[in-house]
């Protein structure tokens, strides 16, 4: 069995052989959940996520068996989260209950925004190889709710310090636990996505009442889940 892969990758990137732009642990969990619940009918496939791996740098591996080390550990991080994500959102679906919980979130305290943004770094990365599926969610009115808590770690970077909210620190602790709620959500889309071959039917179809249900499956008032922002 193939050590714990966050460990394998932390453990290469300390080795001479890794680029100083290859992503951090936290950016790779955030990279590949991306890459995990991109919702399109056909996933990114491997030979395309895998290059993006090391930034502008590539990496200079000793032999192949480090090769098979540091690419299986990826491959394995990738699989891994497939299984913990689909089975939360079968526990969501059955229990409304959101049980997953990205890497920023391993431990009991409250992430640091700095973690949350280095996950969200890797997380953007990875929707750069589907740019016109997340464009679109994004500029639809049903869905671009969806995006909203990974935005707002991002957005900050483009403001002057005195356009930044007096609440901002509760603003990001909002999104912070948001967004493995989304995850969910998005994962959802990519299989109805995947099953159907096409892009999902309610696309563009009429707004959401506030008051009828989610449409992603909590059991609540749209108004009162992904709307209540």
């Amino acid at each position: 069995m193939m050590a714990d892969p966050t460990a394998v990758w932390s453990s290469f990137l300390a080795s001479p052989q890794a680029p100083k732009t290859a992503m951090s642990p936290l950016e790779l969990n955030g990279y590949l959940t991306g890459i995990v619940v991109t919702p399109q009918a056909a996933p990114i496939l491997p030979s395309a996520w895998m290059a993006r791996l090391w930034g502008d740098d590539g990496p200079i591996f000793e032999d192949e068996a480090q090769i098979d080390t540091v690419l299986g550990a990826a491959t394995v991080h990738y699989n891994t989260l497939i299984r913990d994500i689909d089975r939360s959102l079968k526990r969501l679906e059955t229990d409304r209950v959101v049980d997953y919980r990205p890497l920023f979130l391993s431990g009991d305290q409250k992430p640091t925004h700095d973690a949350v943004r280095a996950w969200v770094r890797g997380f953007w990365k990875a929707m750069a190889l589907a740019p016109e599926t997340w464009s679109a969610l994004a500029e639809d009115e049903r869905t671009t709710i969806i995006l909203a808590p990974f935005v707002g770690f991002l957005d900050l970077d483009n403001l002057e310090p005195l356009e930044i909210p007096d609440d901002i620190d509760d603003r990001l602790d909002e999104h912070a636990a948001l967004i493995p709620r989304m995850i969910l959500v998005l994962r959802k889309l990519a299989r109805i996505r995947e099953a159907a071959g096409r892009p999902a039917p309610f696309a563009r179809q009429t707004k959401v009442g506030r008051n009828d249900p989610c449409p992603f499956g909590s059991g609540k008032k749209y108004k009162r889940c992904c709307g209540r922002n």
